[in-house]
């Protein structure tokens, strides 16, 4: 998300500049379901519109807690992905491949909502038989901010330092995090991030129309 630079040395001049090291250059379509419990694993059996002769398994892995994998199967993320697969550019759109079985793999809850789905889905040709690969790992929506500083004739990005230890490493990277609902209030997350991570504290409404004004800007120029 680009930020007018106006708006940045605006707020700068009310911001105590940070250590150096922080400083660099340069509508879903409806499913039926019905639901069951088995002596060894949790499943879910659903039914894709205009696929009503091929029911679809969605199974717990071993390890999964029945209610994660009763907050997976009616999360938005799930649901989000099952109507992506059958929009016009769909997986199953034209009819070749089918979806057999999804297993729930894992669940990581941010409070009450889920912060990352993993799964595995069972697609595969149904001319060859042969499988598609179907690992997805899913995330609630997020945002990122970049912020540009002019400074003596140069320009700087403002980034910070973050602990990621999927890579084991500490990441220089743009302010950035995922949204705390499904409301999609991208500003106000954006404004959030920058004042915990950056330390700087920004005016939602003066913020937001400089979006609109360089939102308007960009689509003058490409008429």
């Amino acid at each position: 998300m680009a930020m007018n630079i106006r708006s940045v040395c605006g707020a700068l001049k009310r911001f105590t500049p940070l250590h150096s090291s922080n400083w660099v250059s340069k509508k879903n379509k409806g499913f039926s379901c019905k639901m069951s419990t088995e002596s060894t694993s949790l499943t879910h059996t659903i039914t894709l519109p205009n696929k009503h002769n091929e029911p679809v398994h969605v199974v717990a892995a071993p390890g999964v807690s029945p209610s994660d994998f009763w907050s997976a199967v009616e999360c938005s993320l799930f649901k989000q992905w099952l109507h992506n697969l059958q929009t016009e550019n769909g997986v199953l759109a034209d009819g070749t491949l089918a979806l057999r079985q999804v297993l729930i793999q894992g669940v990581n809850m941010f409070g009450k909502r889920i912060g990352f789905l993993k799964f595995k889905a069972d697609i595969f040709d149904k001319e060859t038989g042969k499988m598609v690969p179907g690992i997805v790992f899913a995330r609630g929506p997020a945002v990122a901010v970049l912020m540009l500083l002019e400074s003596e004739g140069e320009t700087y990005a403002v980034l910070t330092e973050q602990a990621r230890v999927p890579v084991g490493r500490i990441i220089l990277e743009l302010p950035a995090g995922m949204l705390d609902d499904d409301k999609g209030d991208f500003v106000g997350t954006a404004v959030r991030e920058v004042e915990e991570e950056i330390g700087m504290k920004l005016n939602v409404e003066t913020w937001l129309t400089s979006l609109l004004s360089l939102t308007l800007h960009w689509m003058q120029v490409s008429l």
